[in-house]
């Protein structure tokens, strides 16, 4: 009878976790879209200049973020992260 018992809930289990897998083989399925980059930022901006977008709307906002550059290097960065974890110590620098 133990072994019955076993043998079912293992069974259930292994149901309940098989429709785990076909939702992770569908995520890991590629998109591909219809239109370029250059597409869609070229209808972005038509769409801007016939006013149907703000200039200021949230989309647009996104796509004129300016890229941030460090002015420090890595290898700084990081040192200073390792010193502050042995201290335990987070400074700000604003």
């Amino acid at each position: 009878m133990n072994k019955s018992i076993i043998a079912l809930l293992l069974l259930g289990s292994t149901a309940a976790f098989a429709g785990n897998a076909a939702d992770e083989q569908m995520n890991r399925t590629a998109f591909a879209g219809e239109r370029t980059r250059a597409e869609v930022k070229a209808e972005l901006q038509r769409l801007q200049q016939d006013g149907a977008i703000g200039a200021h709307s949230d989309l647009a906002a996104y796509m004129q973020q300016p890229s941030t550059v460090s002015s420090r290097d890595r290898a700084d960065v990081r040192a200073e992260a390792v010193q502050a974890a042995r201290t335990r110590v987070i400074q700000e620098s604003i």
